[in-house]
């Protein structure tokens, strides 16, 4: 533990120094334009990030709210089990987002997908879906980025190959964004225009 600790520690502040300030800003402008415009965030992931997109949905749903404020419109594709293992066992797992994402998704919509690779392939083509259904897609990866990083409107990668690390940070991203919104949605209070 003396040895693996401070050199984990390391790593997670390493890419924590690396973050794109410049384009955690421009995620957050894009969550506060779905908010006020009343349009649907959708989030997804595999693994670990399955966890993180579940985590970010509740966290932004539930933290972001005071009184008489209209809510955040924002769901985790990953947490209708039985959704996702009926697709999974009847039209292939690489379908489970995509095939969900056509009974919601609708213009002007949002979607982030969290993915320590970004070359899932049932992640790239929920990404591939929402852009031809005109939605914003917005994507948190590690390594290199994968596919995702070019298919993505806005994408924002985690310098490591540490998959711990890079989960680690996805979801300090995710509290990042729930503090800025807790702030900015009582200064601006777009819910009253």
């Amino acid at each position: 533990m003396k040895v693996a600790a401070p050199a984990y520690l390391a790593r997670l502040k390493a890419a924590i120094d690396d973050l794109p300030m410049d384009r955690l800003e421009e995620l957050g402008d894009a969550l506060y334009r779905s908010y006020r415009d009343g349009k649907q965030v959708f989030v997804l992931g595999n693994g670990g990030s399955a966890s993180t997109a579940s985590h970010m949905a509740a966290d932004m749903a539930k933290n972001t709210i005071s009184a008489h404020m209209r809510r955040f419109r924002i769901l985790s594709l990953n947490d209708n089990m039985a959704m996702v293992t009926a697709l999974a066992n009847d039209l292939d797992y690489r379908n489970v987002f995509a095939e969900q994402l056509q009974n919601l998704i609708r213009p002007g919509d949002l979607l982030i997908v969290l993915s320590g690779s970004g070359r899932s392939e049932n992640v790239l083509r929920a990404m591939r879906y929402a852009r031809a259904e005109c939605a914003q897609v917005v994507a948190l990866l590690g390594f290199d980025g994968g596919a995702a990083r070019e298919l993505a409107d806005l994408s924002i990668v985690v310098s490591s190959d540490d998959y711990g690390v890079i989960e680690d940070l996805h979801l300090v991203i995710n509290h990042i964004l729930v503090d800025y919104f807790r702030t900015r949605l009582e200064q601006d209070r777009p819910w009253h225009v």
